[in-house]
């Protein structure tokens, strides 16, 4: 129903009240419990809800405003509210502006979103009904519905996860209590998605203190739930969760009594430990999906018919009328005094209004640098009490390592030595550092407790044995393995940022970050952003990365299309070619605030040499750590060409350059180190000293990272540097084949590269 038409028919009722309440602050049976007082607050919200949204669409009518999308949803985000405690995590979706206003939201703070105020508290980045506000517990909000339930699962095992919070935590102590509820509100069309139906899996698997609310209004844009679901019901795919606690409940969103009462019921379920709450709300549809849409074209008129006289507002205060707890005189006050107040600050924030720039984006993309790292790591450092030298002589004598000196000092090593020692280094630091992924543990099942039959065997500790002894150290609060789920690991990542820890999960191949996409480019990376620089994301997401894996790699083991992973917002990469590199940017990429890909190749992890180069080096100090943005440039007193390259390319460009040397042919390398931020200085002097570049990357040419190194040359001043063309040695446009001739067809090899040195050394 229209909303005036609403308020016209609620101030116009002609009923008697049945009974009246004998004083404002008298619980009611009826209702739960509730008070008068309390339900005329309820009553309140729900009326400043459908206000705001009113003015959403005057403002768009105006031209203040680009969106709006509608409620109808009232009712239960104010029962849920009621009966969730404030400090409870709210993970909602753009349905919830009840639920914000009853937190604490204010109306200046929703005028200001409605026109994208650069003052709002998110900034004016999202579009209205996407808040972030830290100070009521509700979480940033995204759009891509579904994967925000990933997220409020992996909050859910993040507070429930035993590991301590030390007070140098981003969130010291860490941010909710073990009995905390994380509550997820989300529409019936998104439960269709994987992320929803791994969500409800992991808060039953994990045992958490989750609810999930479905607001079931039976349309997903034009999609009726009946195309979704057997019986049109949501919670149906989860009813053999049951037997594992999941209590599945539904709820009568139009129905005041049967909400409040209900609410409570999944509150108190949850909260006990009995296990989560999956929820089927019944809602009606206020109006169409959004400005954009108009629902008269496809719902059959008596179903519009029946939404618009199953309003939550308006049913609620005809039951509140017979009840004899408000009057409609009492609405018509609230409704003036709200009218009045909403059209007063609108005019205001459209007269006072604080445009965005360039600028202001671009400080909410990225939440550290170098510096910012340093004091992390300093301030970890001078918290750590423990007496590293005898630890690693403990170590020795369990059989970790080889000798018991520190790991500096032992000399040159191979990278995947190198990083099992700094990941040693990081866990006794701090308990702050979880590590979790597929096999990254040592032992799994009952194997965990079996402590003296762990002595007789090797354990795992990754596929590429990097994490190994890890979790048989620290123990498995710390180390330990996931379901082969690379969205369901990210999600838990990211629930244990907010709570509070620096997490490091693992995705064991690059290939397989796929699944997981959605959860890093549209939650992680622009949690920054999108929450107006609010809450960070400070997670390591190691992963193994490339080919050159003497045939085995092939076709799902090999990606190094970096490209992809470099055009998010909001992400680091790191792409060490040696153990010295490798342990330096594994500290700074754990000590910065910012989410971190740090790329391992598998085909250095054990080499000793490439091709007879030697490729091992001695790792960094503990204290030093090595700058992102920063390449590493070696023979720099070459001039002839210049070649700029990471990862295991950097290597098999050294042995090309000692081919070509004997050509008489001089070579700089440039080793970018990490290609997210690219070191453009290294690159542009690169091309004024030497005139004659190329480029190599495991990346392929279309969208990768070389295209990107190049037009740092040829989009400004080193384009009138250069003596030839830059020149790319990549991947071709094809997936790598299986078998030993699968890499040289596909990759680069050090004859690919040596024929591009002479070529353009000699042809121009």
């Amino acid at each position: 129903m229209e909303l005036l038409s609403l308020i016209d028919q609620l101030t116009h009722y002609k009923g008697e009240p049945k009974t009246r309440p004998a004083t404002d602050d008298e619980p009611l049976s009826e209702y739960s419990g509730k008070t008068p007082k309390q339900l005329k607050n309820m009553l309140r919200t729900m009326l400043k809800a459908r206000r705001v949204e009113r003015e959403e669409k005057l403002l768009l009518r105006k031209g203040y405003n680009r969106f709006f999308i509608g409620c109808g949803k009232e009712l239960a985000d104010v029962a849920f509210a009621e009966a969730l405690e404030d400090s409870d995590p709210f993970v909602g979706y753009y349905r919830n502006k009840a639920f914000d206003l009853h937190r604490g939201s204010d109306l200046w703070e929703k005028m200001l979103e409605a026109i994208g105020d650069s003052r709002s508290q998110i900034g004016g980045i999202q579009i209205p009904a996407h808040p972030s506000y830290p100070q009521f517990n509700i979480l940033p909000q995204a759009s891509p519905t579904g994967s925000h339930a990933l997220e409020a699962a992996g909050l859910g095992s993040a507070i429930k996860h035993p590991s301590p919070i030390s007070k140098n935590a981003p969130i010291p102590g860490g941010a909710y209590r073990q009995d905390a509820i994380t509550m997820c509100s989300i529409g019936e069309g998104s439960t269709s998605s994987a992320e929803f139906g791994r969500a409800v899996f992991y808060s039953v698997f994990d045992h958490t203190r989750n609810i999930f609310a479905i607001y079931n209004c039976g349309w997903a844009i034009s999609v009726s739930v009946e195309e979704q679901f057997p019986e049109g019901d949501p919670t149906t795919p989860f009813e053999g969760y049951q037997r594992f606690g999941l209590k599945i409940m539904h709820i009568d969103g139009t129905d005041i009594k049967d909400v409040i009462a209900k609410a409570i019921e999944a509150v108190e379920y949850t909260r006990s430990g009995k296990g989560p709450v999956l929820a089927n709300v019944k809602v009606t549809r206020e109006g169409s999906h959004s400005g954009s849409d108009d629902q008269s074209f496809y719902m059959d008129p008596v179903e519009q018919d029946w939404h618009t006289y199953n309003d939550c507002v308006l049913k609620s205060c005809n039951t509140l009328f017979e009840d004899g707890i408000v009057t409609p005189e009492e609405v018509s006050q609230m409704w003036e005094e709200l009218d009045k107040e909403i059209s007063e600050l609108s005019t205001k924030a459209v007269a006072t209004f604080t445009p965005k720039t360039a600028e202001f984006i671009n400080k909410r993309v990225y939440a550290g640098g170098f510096d910012k790292a340093q004091e992390t790591w300093r301030k970890y450092r001078e918290a750590c009490t423990i007496d590293r030298a005898a630890k690693f002589k403990e170590y020795h004598k369990k059989g970790y390592f080889q000798t018991p000196e520190l790991p500096e000092t032992l000399g040159p090593m191979t990278m995947r030595f190198a990083i099992n020692y700094t990941l040693f280094d990081l866990f006794q630091l701090t308990e702050d550092v979880l590590m979790f992924g597929e096999d990254v543990a040592d032992f799994s099942g009952h194997m965990i407790q079996e402590v003296e039959k762990q002595a007789k065997l090797k354990g795992k500790g990754g596929v590429f044995l990097v994490s190994k002894n890890l979790q048989r150290e620290f123990g498995n609060d710390r180390c330990f393995n996931t379901p082969l789920d690379e969205a369901g690991i990210l999600g838990r990542a990211i629930g244990h940022c907010f709570q509070g820890r620096r997490p490091m999960p693992e995705i064991q191949f690059l290939d397989y970050m796929s699944p997981a996409y959605q959860v890093l480019k549209d939650r992680i990376c622009t949690t920054y952003e999108r929450s107006n620089a609010q809450w960070t994301m400070p997670m390591v997401i190691r992963t193994t990365y490339g080919g050159y894996k003497q045939g085995a790699g092939a076709f799902w083991h090999s990606e190094g299309n970096l490209g992809t992973w470099m055009n998010i917002p909001g992400l680091l990469i790191a792409v060490p070619s040696n153990a010295n590199d490798a342990a330096g940017l594994l500290k700074t990429a754990w000590a910065s605030t910012d989410p971190v890909l740090f790329c391992e190749s598998v085909a250095l992890y054990n080499r000793r040499d490439w091709e007879g180069v030697p490729i091992e080096t001695a790792i960094p100090p503990l204290d030093e750590l090595i700058p992102f943005g920063v390449a590493k440039v070696y023979d720099e007193e070459n001039t002839d060409v210049g070649i700029i390259t990471y990862g295991a390319t950097f290597q098999m460009t050294r042995k090309a350059a000692e081919l070509a040397r004997e050509k008489g042919i001089n070579v700089r390398l440039v080793d970018l180190r990490t290609v997210k931020p690219m070191d453009e200085e290294a690159i542009l002097q690169t091309a004024k000293d030497c005139g004659k570049v190329l480029v190599i990357t495991e990346d392929r040419f279309p969208g990768g990272a070389a295209a990107t190194i190049a037009s740092v040359i040829t989009s400004g001043d080193g384009l009138y540097d250069l003596e030839a063309p830059v020149k790319l040695v990549t991947s071709i446009d094809a997936r790598v084949p299986y078998g030993t001739d699968g890499d040289t067809i596909a990759l680069p090899t050090v004859e690919k590269i040596l024929a591009a040195i002479e070529d353009i050394h000699n042809n121009y």
